[in-house]
């Protein structure tokens, strides 16, 4: 059977987030970051899989995000970032998306998901059970209720791995 995955916050290129989150972004250059982060996925999502991307994808220039893009698995869909301006002003990169878009609700196995870049404190059908999977705090904002920081840096044991669960 085929799976979803839920990330955010890959900030390919972006020379400084080893920086900024140094106990989950491994490697000794951005390059070897970068190498990483797409071999984790990889090992993960498979090529009929779908994964969500939801925000801050690239820092890196056309030609550098159209080159990773087409060397992760699965079919991609994005839920805009506030670093996603390479990607908003690129026809060719959009096209390699299954989906673009602000917000999205989709349901997985009959539970409803509302995907967006930033936490909300309340969201679509969140009194009737649905999850809200955000990114953009990079883990400085717990989850309240059925929410969930679904970024790369979010994980307790600072692993690169895809979220697909989320109960």
């Amino acid at each position: 059977m085929n799976k979803v995955w839920f990330a955010s916050d890959h900030h390919f290129f972006h020379k400084r987030i080893q920086e900024f989150c140094p106990t989950t972004r491994r490697g000794e250059s951005v390059e070897e970051m970068n190498e990483l982060i797409i071999q984790a996925h990889n090992s993960c999502v498979g090529y009929a899989d779908h994964v969500y991307f939801l925000g801050d994808f690239s820092f890196g220039t056309d030609e550098q995000t159209l080159m990773v893009l087409r060397r992760l698995n699965g079919f991609k869909h994005l839920v805009y970032g506030n670093h996603d301006k390479v990607i908003k002003n690129n026809k060719e990169i959009q096209s390699l998306f299954a989906s673009i878009q602000d917000y999205k609700r989709l349901s997985v196995e009959k539970q409803t998901v509302i995907l967006f870049h930033f936490p909300i404190r309340e969201w679509e059908s969140c009194h009737h059970g649905s999850f809200h999977l955000y990114g953009h705090v990079h883990g400085g904002l717990p989850g309240i209720g059925r929410s969930m920081d679904v970024g790369l840096d979010a994980r307790d044991d600072n692993s690169m791995r895809l979220y697909r669960d989320w109960e």
